[in-house]
């Protein structure tokens, strides 16, 4: 085994049998099979000899899945098993429903599409989750065919479940146990525990990766997360907790979301402890805003009432994550205008962004790579899950914080109570035994709260007037409270602070990164102010051959100025034999619309020709990673950006600008 880390050795010392190498995950033989992280540890645990996984028992871990946990397209083969009598044994994620008209327990079998299926009571009786988030385990079917008689239909009965997922936990010695951890090494194994590799994030960077998990271990938490994508920000989500349910973008509705009146069901937010709504740039709400209504409401009580006179309560949190376009400084694009620009219009209503008690600033986090995941050790994750969910509901936290949070300039309500959760969230996560100081309370638990809260305050002051522009600050300020301006920032400086392709900048040697769907980029802002005074520009791209690639090199030619005399630009690109004449007479028809303009264009082909770039008689080389085709293609013929580029979305790529000696 690989050299521990002193929070593994820890970790193995006292919590012994609750950890697991989180690495083993990536080596056990599951494939790309679709299960949850923590039922994939629970497999592993079964087969591993001590603390390795042996060539023996990955072969055993590969014999079960390929025998218990069938592809889909294996549905009808199970089914017709079924029906031929034979008893057949998967692994899936089982639920059952209450069905009151009918007076049955419905077995919701995944894997068969079947939502009708029989269970009997014992299962149920000694395992009650079932009737809540549902579990993961191997069931044991049977099919009983109609006799025309007792048994109408078909049924598909569970006549044996043997659970995937820890029963339980002893809360008091997991407590008791984290005494022997410094801070440190404490947040190493959390973020370890969370998939995440400790070695390859800041301290800031974990408590980000943290502060997404205190929907799970705090009640009726709301957050937002934004990011660009593939920062892994439902990761933690779909693969740590069973009391946490991700919907994909889509539509939002109050059956799904509350109450079903029609199947007597009931929602998502009634039977989690967290639902995670992910793009929630693409999502859309039922056109009576029914959805939005009901949610508001719970988001700042936690009742919720249907139109149609339903009615409840829960202690579910709430989390949304979009991704957003950041700029070439990794900010977000829209800063200074607001960031919840790029969200569909209900979700960027101030009343509505104001019970939303904490913001995540997922620009920070870096891109999933291969160094990403965790190779050391952590909680399992059924016992993690257990662990967070059991610490929701002691109120000892809670008491804590009341006697020790004091934000005397902090008048809002609503940004008391936000702080207020986030900061019992912290500390259950990093105190779980309440011994530490009242500097480390406001160290890790009150000053992270507030950035989070502050984040979603100065986002409300910029889309609504009616929402003052504040400082919240701690007995002891961060540097982020520190540095927090006391007047709202004027949009106009701001952007000119952040957007470092202002056409009218002054010129200077630097290497600009475009971002996977950046916007607000164009032709004139990277390159005029390094052409603007030129009589002579050469072009090398061997990729002007297509159409579009043909109208980005006339946009090119739009923002050059031959006012002072004829401007000369001279092509340098590639071509096949079988495009030549073609081509040859694109570029011809070109040539002839310029020249009325005073810009005097020729072309040659060079088909040995591979690097991208531009340079200029004024002495400046701009080195093109792409050359001119930094755009992604349009989603269809009407999306905006065909006459303003800054609305389009760019590809990542990087432009060089250099000095070169100017020609004679």
């Amino acid at each position: 085994m690989k050299n521990m880390m002193s929070f593994e050795r820890k970790a193995k010392d006292y919590y012994g049998e609750v950890v697991i190498n989180k690495g083993l995950m990536r080596k056990a033989g599951f494939g790309a099979r679709a299960i949850p992280v923590y039922v994939g540890e629970w497999i592993i645990s079964q087969f591993m000899d001590g603390d390795e996984l042996t060539p023996d028992g990955r072969n055993e871990i590969v014999n079960t899945v390929s025998k218990y946990l069938p592809q889909k397209a294996d549905k009808n083969t199970i089914l017709n098993r079924l029906m031929e009598q034979e008893e057949v044994r998967i692994l899936d994620d089982f639920r059952v429903n209450v069905n009151l008209e009918r007076h049955t327990h419905d077995l919701s079998i995944p894997l068969l599409d079947v939502s009708n299926g029989m269970v009997q009571k014992d299962i149920i009786d000694n395992n009650p989750m079932l009737l809540k988030t549902g579990m993961w385990g191997l069931g044991t079917l049977r099919y009983v065919p109609p006799d025309g008689e007792d048994v109408k239909k078909g049924q598909i009965w569970m006549v044996d479940f043997k659970a995937f997922q820890t029963p339980g936990v002893d809360l008091d010695y997991f407590r008791e146990s984290r005494k022997h951890f410094n801070i440190d090494e404490w947040i190493d194994l959390l973020v370890s525990s969370c998939q995440f590799n400790p070695d390859v994030h800041r301290l800031s960077q974990k408590l980000l990766l943290l502060s997404r998990i205190i929907p799970l271990v705090e009640p009726r938490v709301n957050l937002t997360e934004l990011a660009p994508k593939g920062t892994g920000k439902s990761f933690v989500f779909d693969n740590i907790s069973r009391y946490a349910a991700v919907i994909p973008g889509g539509k939002l509705s109050a059956p799904a979301l509350f109450f079903n009146s029609n199947t007597k069901q009931i929602g998502l937010i009634p039977r989690y402890d967290v639902v995670v709504v992910d793009e929630i740039q693409k999502i859309h709400t039922d056109a009576s805003g029914e959805a939005m209504a009901a949610l508001k409401m719970y988001l700042e009580s936690g009742r919720y009432r249907r139109a149609t006179g339903d009615m409840g309560t829960s202690e579910s949190g709430f989390v949304m994550l979009g991704n957003i376009t950041l700029g070439s400084n990794r900010l977000p694009l829209y800063e200074s205008d607001g960031i919840f620009k790029e969200l569909p219009a209900a979700l960027q209503e101030s009343a509505f962004i104001d019970r939303i008690h904490g913001l995540i600033e997922g620009w920070f986090m870096p891109r999933v790579s291969r160094n990403t995941p965790s190779k050391s050790l952590g909680f399992k994750g059924d016992f993690f899950s257990e662990v967070l969910h059991e610490l929701r509901v002691d109120l000892r936290y809670a008491d804590y914080v009341s006697q020790s949070l004091h934000l005397p300039q902090c008048e809002d309500m609503r940004d008391n109570k936000a702080i207020f959760r986030l900061a019992e969230g912290f500390l259950k996560l990093l105190f779980p035994d309440l011994e530490l100081s009242e500097e480390e309370f406001i160290t890790y638990c009150v000053n992270p709260a507030i950035r989070m809260r502050q984040q979603i305050r100065d986002e409300l002051s910029k889309i609504d007037q009616e929402f003052k522009w504040v400082t919240i600050k701690s007995q002891i300020p961060d540097e982020f409270q520190s540095s927090h301006p006391d007047e709202r920032p004027n949009p106009e400086e701001e952007a000119k602070k952040v957007d470092p392709l202002a056409p009218d900048r002054i010129p200077e040697e630097k290497t600009l990164d475009l971002v996977e769907g950046q916007k607000g980029v164009s032709f004139e802002k990277i390159f005029l102010p390094y052409v603007k005074g030129a009589k002579s520009i050469k072009i090398c791209d061997p990729y002007i051959r297509l159409q579009y690639q043909i109208y980005n090199l006339m946009s090119f030619c739009e923002i050059l100025d031959p006012s002072k005399g004829t401007l000369k630009v001279d092509l340098v690109t590639a071509c096949d034999a079988y495009q030549e004449t073609e081509l040859r007479g694109k570029l011809e028809e070109l040539k002839k619309g310029l020249s009325p303009d005073h810009i005097e264009f020729n072309y040659v082909f060079d088909n040995n020709l591979h690097d991208r770039w531009i340079e200029t008689d004024t002495g400046w080389r701009i080195i093109l990673g792409r050359g001119l085709d930094i755009f992604q293609k349009p989603e269809d013929k009407f999306t905006l950006g065909f006459l303003d580029q800054t609305k389009r979305k760019c590809k990542a790529t990087t432009i060089t600008y250099t000095r070169v000696k100017a020609a004679s």
